[in-house]
This record gives C-alpha cells, structure tokens and sequence, in this order.
C-alpha cells in the first residue's frame, strides 16, 4: 500500500521555486534541491519527478502566479488608462520589492535557447499576459486616453519587454527613484 505523502506539495514546489529563482537552473543541483526542500531525493523524484520536471512544474506554477497578479491589477481601477498605470506599477512595485528579476526573464536568458518546453510554457503565459495588457489598451484608445494609432498588440509587447529593461537597470543601479521615472516616461509614451 503506498504511504500517504507528508508534506505539502504547494510548499515544497516554492521552496524549490524560489531556489531556481536565486541560482538558476543550471547552477541549481539535486543536492541543493534536496537541502531546501528538506525531501530526500526519491521523495523529489517520485512526487515532482527530475530536475528538469520539477523546474517545469515551478515555472507553470510561477506563470500562474504572474497572470494572477495581471488579473488582480488589471480589475482594481475602473478606467482603461488607470488601469494599464496599475499594472504596470503594480509589476515594476512587486520586481522592486522582491529584489529579484522575474523569474520568466532569468528562465528566457538561462533556459529558453536550449529547452523547447520552457519556451513553449512562457510563450503561452506571455501571449495571456499580452491579452490582459491589449484589453486595458483598446479600452484606453477607445476612451481617447491613448493618441497612439500603433496596434494594441504592439503596445503590450512594448510594456512587456520594458519590464526587464527595468529590472535590469535596478539591478545594476539600486535606484529605485530612476526606474519609476523610466515607468513614467513609458507611460507618457503610451498616452502619446
């Protein structure tokens, strides 16, 4: 009769996230795995499987988390203009605070040029980030908050890929103050 699991899969899953996130996946060993997720080794692999599957599962279950925090943003204003701020704020606050880089960005970097699947589930988190960000958009252009005749979808890569020119910036400075000016400026572009 197989033993009844000991341990909260949720837990274990972020413990072994926020490692992948500090190290990376490729500096991060089993060994490692094994330490911060106090499992022993057959435990890891019979619940989450290799190191690789368990890297997946960790990204997916990160993927969700971020199109969450979208979701969450993008319902707390009422007007598209305000809205399309909030998110972006709320995404550049959060990177801020946390003091890593989006764990997305380190994994397209690290992980992306040699792992299909990685690609395939970042592809598809970010086409669902972008559709959050174009329905703010079209409902900012269409309140008139937005000048720009360039394509919602144009607009949403744009803020998307800004992100990482932000974290990158920080990353390098620790100046806080010159990455929100760098967000007001982006919005300003976007109202243009």
């Amino acid at each position: 009769m197989p033993r009844n699991k000991e341990f909260n899969y949720t837990e274990k899953l972020e413990a072994a996230r926020n490692l992948f996130w500090e190290k990376g996946y490729h500096a991060t060993s089993m060994h490692d795995l094994v330490d911060a997720m106090k499992l022993n080794r057959s435990s890891i692999y019979d619940t989450y499987g290799n190191k690789h599957d368990l890297f997946l599962k960790c990204l997916k279950d990160y993927t969700i988390f971020k199109e969450n925090q979208y979701l969450r943003a993008s319902m707390a204003q009422n007007k598209g203009i305000e809205t399309l701020e909030y998110i972006i704020r709320d995404v550049v606050e959060q990177t801020l605070t946390d003091n890593k880089a989006c764990l997305t960005v380190k994994t397209i970097f690290e992980v992306v040029p040699t792992d299909p699947e990685a690609q395939k589930l970042l592809l598809k988190s970010g086409e669902s980030l972008q559709a959050i960000l174009e329905k703010t958009i079209l409902q900012a252009q269409a309140d008139g908050d937005i000048n720009s005749k360039s394509p919602s979808t144009v607009i949403a890569r744009y803020i998307l890929s800004s992100f990482s020119s932000f974290w990158s910036h920080y990353n390098l400075t620790q100046n806080k103050k010159e990455v929100m000016e760098m967000v007001d400026f982006l919005i300003e572009q976007i109202r243009k």
